[in-house]
């Protein structure tokens, strides 16, 4: 028998492989675990035999809820029960996976490329506390290059080129130091007045205007409002960006496909 075996066919090297596999098996089992804190258990459209959508968990089922210390001294449990939204939509096939097609208006629906999620109805901050986004006018450290076109002021317009208002104010990403929002001051003859947020990344300059392509006037005048004019909150600014994104698809007279 060969030094270090315990029988014929058992030794420690064999004893050390098997040692590594069972502690590789409990690992996998653990994260798999862990990854299920949030967005679990699944929702199936398969309700053939249980007389409603189902809930699906798998394998592992679901940890045990863990407290986590948040920035502002709160605790948040994970996983939790996540509230879901109201959908006003239906399959557009009658068999199971079948896409969803919005029954009203999508853009205000959340549906499709205009869905969002219900994040927390608070402001990102940074590290020292301090708010994330913000309009130009708190935060007078930040300022636009003189080399670059003056956007304060000049005027905004639609997809289909109706007039808007005018650029009020710039809301600028703190941490990452780029522009995020555009503060509209609207102004439609006739029509609505007040403000609006528009996201800068949808926006394009044109001959010293300011374009917002995915969205008509009459669906610009719809975009969600904010609480307050200082700042954003994560679950406003989901619902704010989806709503802009949701035009590319649905801007022109409803279209929901390809025009090829």
């Amino acid at each position: 028998m060969p030094t270090g075996a315990f029988t014929e066919q058992l030794d420690l090297p064999l004893l050390l492989v098997i040692a590594f596999f069972l502690f590789f098996l409990a690992l996998v089992y653990y994260l798999r675990g862990e990854d299920k804190r949030e967005g679990y258990p699944l929702v199936s459209d398969r309700t053939r035999g249980t007389g409603k959508r189902m809930s699906v968990v798998g394998f592992p089922n679901l940890p045990k809820p863990k407290s986590f210390l948040m920035q502002d001294g709160t605790l948040r449990y994970a996983p939790h029960a996540d509230k879901e939204r109201d959908l006003n939509m239906a399959p557009a096939y009658p068999f199971p996976g079948a896409p969803f097609q919005p029954l009203g208006d999508p853009l205000l629906d959340g549906v499709g490329p205009a869905s969002y999620a219900l994040k927390e109805d608070k402001p990102l901050r940074s590290i020292e506390g301090h708010l994330t986004v913000a309009p130009m006018r708190n935060n007078p450290d930040y300022y636009l290059e003189e080399s670059g076109p003056a956007l304060i002021g000049i005027p905004v317009v639609a997809a289909d080129g109706a007039p808007i208002g005018t650029v009020k104010d710039l809301w600028v990403n703190a941490v990452e130091y780029f522009i995020r929002y555009v503060e509209i001051d609207v102004n439609v003859e006739g029509g609505k007045t007040g403000t609006l947020l528009a996201p800068f990344y949808f926006a394009e300059l044109h001959n010293g205007r300011m374009k917002f392509g995915t969205l008509t006037r009459e669906q610009l005048l719809r975009v969600p409002t904010l609480a307050t004019s200082e700042y954003i909150t994560a679950r406003e600014e989901d619902r704010l960006n989806a709503y802009f994104a949701g035009g590319t698809l649905y801007a022109k007279n409803g279209a929901q496909g390809p025009f090829l």
